[in-house]
């Protein structure tokens, strides 16, 4: 059984490794020929777009996992299928789940990596990739984006500080409603700091109706609250970083968001609890490999005179609604509709358990 482990576990593996690159290659065609017109006009350097794209690649891999799991999955399953080589382990005693575990192992590793990838890699490489396509790509935008006025802005600064503000007005370089949370190297809280506006004037940050408090490792205000009319904030971040590095959820690393929940655990309960769903969905979604696989693979197996592509096209249908059902178990679960961990793993749970179904009914 060890050398079919290694047989169906290889070509599981390098079918992967090969659909990865093929859909990362044609993302990247896709997407450059979607505003190459853009591109001629601001001659924009080829040596900017390949840094954006290389720096993008974190987060174009983690979108093509799940599909490229499915379809590695489908084709493998498919082959061995239409060899009789499935009939032939059948009738040897060897069960569908042993010859799913060399997959099921590959999906796991894949969903270990993807993990690693989405929370140490993709934020930082997300953020260059703003940065450059700030800098590089969208100059000839850059004139109408001027009178923007962004909102729920948040950026990790320097200093250990996580930086938020309701509003942000492009023009007028202006913050409003800004809470600044300061950590100590273990990362407990240790200053919380609270402005009406900010405003940045001759290279540094102005502040109007700041009040700042004093906390201890466990989070509880040490003395009173120390309040200013007018006073500069010590901090190092240009509205520049405001525009390019302002984070969204699913760009930022578990402990990164863990962090961020802390800005509303009081400010906002409703914010609160969307991202915690996010913060749930983190560890759910390395895992969508492994449910593709697991509602995949009865279809193929099942698959007779059709071959691989027919068990493939089944897979796929099957796969699409994994999205429309997950982004309803999410939207329910920030809507106060589900607990956080449920709506995170809703899909999950309804296609896995409905593919170990099908697998142990086959």
């Amino acid at each position: 059984m060890v050398i079919i482990d290694r047989y169906i576990f290889k070509n599981f593996m390098i079918t992967f490794l090969f659909c990865i690159v093929v859909l990362w290659i044609l993302f990247i065609i896709g997407d450059v020929f979607g505003f190459l017109d853009e591109i001629l006009r601001e001659r924009i350097p080829i040596t900017s777009l390949a840094a954006f794209y290389w720096y993008l690649t974190p987060f174009i891999l983690t979108q093509m996992v799940p599909i490229s799991a499915l379809i590695s999955c489908v084709y493998v399953l498919g082959n061995l299928n239409r060899q009789n080589e499935i009939t032939a382990l059948r009738a040897s005693g060897v069960s569908i789940w042993q010859a799913l575990r060399p997959i099921l192992t590959g999906a796991f590793i894949i969903s270990l990596f993807v993990f690693v990838l989405n929370d140490k890699m993709l934020p930082p490489a997300m953020r260059l990739a703003d940065r450059i396509r700030y800098e590089k790509l969208d100059v000839g935008k850059r004139a109408k984006s001027q009178d923007i006025i962004m909102k729920n802005i948040a950026v990790y600064g320097q200093g250990n500080r996580i930086i938020f503000a309701r509003e942000f007005n492009v023009k007028q370089n202006m913050l409003t409603d800004i809470i600044i949370h300061k950590h100590d190297f273990k990362n407990d809280l240790i200053l919380k700091l609270s402005a009406q506006k900010m405003f940045w004037e001759n290279g540094e940050w102005r502040a109007l109706g700041v009040v700042a408090y004093n906390m201890n490792s466990k989070g509880e205000f040490i003395g009173e609250p120390v309040i200013y009319k007018e006073m500069n904030i010590p901090i190092m971040e240009t509205p520049t970083d405001f525009i390019n590095n302002q984070w969204k959820p699913e760009f930022m690393s578990y402990m990164q968001l863990k962090d961020y929940l802390k800005v509303f655990a009081t400010e906002s309960k409703k914010t609160y609890k969307r991202l915690l769903v996010d913060l749930n969905y983190k560890i759910a979604f390395p895992f969508t490999c492994m449910i593709t696989i697991l509602i995949s693979a009865p279809f193929a197996l099942s698959t007779k005179r059709g071959g691989a592509l027919l068990g493939m096209a089944k897979g796929i249908v099957i796969a699409l609604l994994y999205i429309p059902v997950m982004a309803i178990g999410l939207a329910l679960g920030k809507g106060g509709m589900l607990p956080p961990i449920l709506a995170a793993w809703f899909s999950n749970i309804i296609f896995g358990g409905f593919g170990i179904y099908l697998i142990n009914k086959y």
